[in-house]
């Protein structure tokens, strides 16, 4: 009888997984949206998260969840038909972002996105293409799923290395991603219910650095955070192409490069000193003709307030000070006379 039991749970146990996966919400095995709402079965390009989505959830950051020092953020995400993180599709904007998780706006209610907070001061269409790379914008141009847009922004934080530009890219975009039966299969192989089951059986918690100077601040890698200081004139010459590319098409240009937390934050790491990486690629850029927006001087300056924080405390990225620092430098150089060329 014992045996049997067994035997009857065992079969049973499988299809109860399922059932929890597809019956419980969304986000419930989940610290935030962006786990919540990504495929984890993506293939090709575009739909990086799950499109047409709306997700309102009390998250908290990637490098301190499940301990004392977490921060509570109420974030609420809209992803549009292609699976990014816009409030709609926009096929033809005025300016296309292409970045990271920092453009994405992880750790952000929608609102505070970079792409919401100009388009709400520029009053006009600006598009997130985030997460995604160089490459993947000039495959959506050449499938015809987004129009060339009048600016291109670029951005990277410093401790990722940009892709080498493939201007014959024309991979077709996995449309199926973006149907319900797709998303409902993904949901089923990702298993998070299990992955959720063994991370608090372990008791396993954000694997972020604690600042030796604020306990409360937490770190991606701390002092053991890379610096590519010997890949620096192939990343410039990687961003030049991306340039040459938008002149190519009659499109304007400008690199957004954004600091890590540890170069930001050095002296709460610490580091004995502040990490130039930035500053050096951004000079041999501008000598290249390249329009570059200096962060660090930005956030220099702004953290002579110290009751200031530009990045979260138990999350590796900016938080809304940060992001609307950033986007009101990036307005100042779009309407200076300097720059007068971007004509939006």
């Amino acid at each position: 009888m014992k045996r049997f039991i067994i035997n009857v749970f065992l079969f049973v146990l499988p299809f109860s997984i399922l059932i929890i996966e597809l019956i419980l919400p969304i986000n419930y095995f989940t610290y935030r949206p962006w786990e919540a709402l990504l495929y984890s079965s993506k293939t090709g390009i575009a739909f990086p998260f799950y499109p047409n989505q709306h997700l309102k959830m009390n998250a908290v950051g990637d490098l301190a969840h499940h301990t004392k020092y977490s921060v509570l953020k109420k974030e609420y995400w809209i992803t549009d038909e292609l699976g990014y993180r816009n409030n709609t599709f926009i096929k033809k904007p005025k300016i296309l972002l292409i970045g990271d998780s920092f453009i994405t706006g992880t750790g952000l209610t929608q609102d505070s996105t970079i792409t919401n907070i100009l388009m709400n001061k520029l009053n006009i269409d600006v598009y997130n293409l985030a997460p995604s790379n160089f490459n993947d914008f000039i495959s959506l141009l050449n499938n015809k799923k987004i129009e060339k847009p009048k600016l291109v922004i670029f951005s990277m934080v410093e401790r990722n290395i940009p892709d080498p530009i493939n201007i014959q890219s024309r991979e077709k975009i996995i449309i199926q991603n973006g149907s319900k039966i797709s998303i409902l299969k993904d949901k089923l192989l990702r298993m998070y219910s299990i992955k959720f089951l063994k991370a608090r059986i372990n008791k396993s918690t954000g694997s972020g650095i604690k600042g030796e100077v604020d306990p409360t601040m937490f770190f991606f890698k701390g002092k053991n955070q890379e610096y590519h200081q010997n890949k620096i004139k192939e990343i410039s010459k990687t961003i030049f192409s991306y340039k040459k590319f938008c002149d190519s098409l009659g499109m304007n240009f400008i690199f957004l490069p954004l600091p890590n937390k540890e170069t930001v934050y050095f002296d709460k790491v610490p580091l004995s000193n502040k990490p130039d990486f930035i500053n050096r690629l951004n000079f041999i850029l501008e000598k290249k003709g390249v329009t570059t927006v200096n962060t660090i001087e930005l956030f220099g300056n702004k953290l002579k307030n110290k009751n200031l924080l530009l990045y979260h405390l138990d999350d590796t990225h900016w938080n809304s000070n940060g992001v609307k620092i950033t986007a009101d430098e990036l307005i100042r150089i779009l309407r200076s006379k300097k720059h007068n060329r971007f004509k939006l």
